[in-house]
């Protein structure tokens, strides 16, 4: 009796143990996922920056693709009006020019001038803008409502710079991807017939106010500015005709002229002697 009691006893006791034991790993196996969580954890704010960097990157790639678009719709329009007097929206001229997904849209076209926008679906709510000739104020960006020089496309890409405070040395200034002219890659000759084509349109209005042409183009000066590396200069006006020379820096030796109306002498260019064969017509070396 007493041994079979014994019996008993021996069989609880190894049974408790034995729970005991498989308490004892069941509480070790749920702790073991506790241990991997500080990893996880580090794992995803390491993850953070690098989607931050990937999408600056992305945003990067967008801009520069309007940019480029821009710039090639500035010659585009440039090397159309010197050859026809006027801008166009035409989808022949534009078409060729469009980056994948970059979407133009004009703001105004005439043929004193002319504003656009380029978009990017990766970039919504922000644009870049940029114009060419006169007639408008210059366009502004869709953000940060930016504005640039004439043929200079300028973008929503990065924020406003932060004011520092008092104790703090001003910032380096950042280089400023939008002060690239792209007027400056053109051929000369494509310039100097833009200036002498908005040349004669300053004339028009001219002798509409005055009665005569201008002999000067400093009395033009309020319609439009010659560009930069370019000189006009009118030879001969009067009530009814006038003539005029565009020689560029960057084609030493070379011209460009025009006339209208009964000149005294059509002009000629200084390297082949050319004369154009029709008013207000420019005609290059």
């Amino acid at each position: 009796m007493i041994s079979a009691w014994l019996r008993r006893g021996f069989l609880i006791v190894v049974g408790l143990l034995l729970a005991g034991c498989s308490d004892l790993d069941l509480r070790r196996g749920a702790a073991a996922p506790a241990d991997t969580t500080p990893e996880q954890a580090t794992s995803s704010r390491s993850r953070g920056p690098e989607r931050k960097a990937g999408r600056a990157t992305a945003e990067a790639t967008s801009f520069a693709a309007l940019r480029r678009t821009l710039r090639r719709l500035v010659a585009a329009e440039e090397t159309f009006f010197a050859e026809n007097g006027t801008y166009s929206d035409d989808s022949s001229l534009i078409g060729g020019i469009l980056e994948p997904d970059v979407s133009i849209r004009f703001f105004w076209l005439s043929r004193d001038g002319w504003a656009a926008s380029a978009t990017h679906p990766a970039l919504p709510g922000r644009d870049c803008v940029t114009f060419g000739g006169q007639g408008h104020a210059p366009p502004t960006t869709l953000k940060y409502v930016r504005s640039g020089r004439p043929g200079v496309p300028v973008c929503d890409d990065h924020s406003p710079p932060r004011k520092p405070l008092a104790a703090e040395p001003p910032n380096p200034t950042p280089p400023n991807p939008d002060a690239a002219d792209p007027v400056d890659l053109l051929d000369p000759r494509v310039v100097m017939k833009v200036d002498l084509r908005n040349l004669a349109h300053s004339q028009e209005t001219y002798v509409a106010m005055h009665g005569f042409f201008a002999r000067r183009t400093e009395a033009l000066a309020l319609q439009y500015l010659w560009h930069p590396d370019v000189t006009v200069r009118i030879i001969e006006a009067d009530a009814q005709s006038w003539a005029a020379r565009a020689t560029h820096s960057r084609f030493p030796g070379k011209s460009c002229v025009i006339w209208f109306g009964a000149v005294s002498r059509r002009p000629a260019t200084d390297a082949q002697r050319r004369e154009a064969a029709r008013a207000g017509e420019p005609v290059c070396d």
